[in-house]
């Protein structure tokens, strides 16, 4: 049985990840490291990749986001990749 998160931090780590990938598809911030803070979040917070994905989806269809929205799904491929890797390894670990 895991550690019981608080809800308060998972919603900072889901509030962290969502600033990190918009921070990602500005260009402001390379994959590597955005892709560190998803597992952190993961593996520390509680928080699932299926959540990690819904926010993913939401930032490509945001109209409040001033980028491109082509560049937006073009940035936001790897990183879904990523998340079902993410998602593959929990179902077999």
């Amino acid at each position: 049985m895991g550690v019981e998160i608080h809800p308060l931090t998972k919603n900072w780590a889901l509030n962290w990840i969502k600033g990190s990938i918009v921070s990602y598809l500005r260009g402001d911030t390379p994959i590597n490291i955005i892709k560190g803070r998803i597992k952190r979040a993961v593996e520390s917070y509680g928080v699932k990749p299926e959540e990690i994905g819904v926010i993913i989806n939401l930032l490509q269809i945001d109209p409040l986001l001033t980028i491109p929205r082509e560049l937006r799904e073009e940035k936001a491929r790897p990183l879904l990749g990523f998340i079902e890797e993410l998602k593959r390894g929990e179902e077999s670990g």
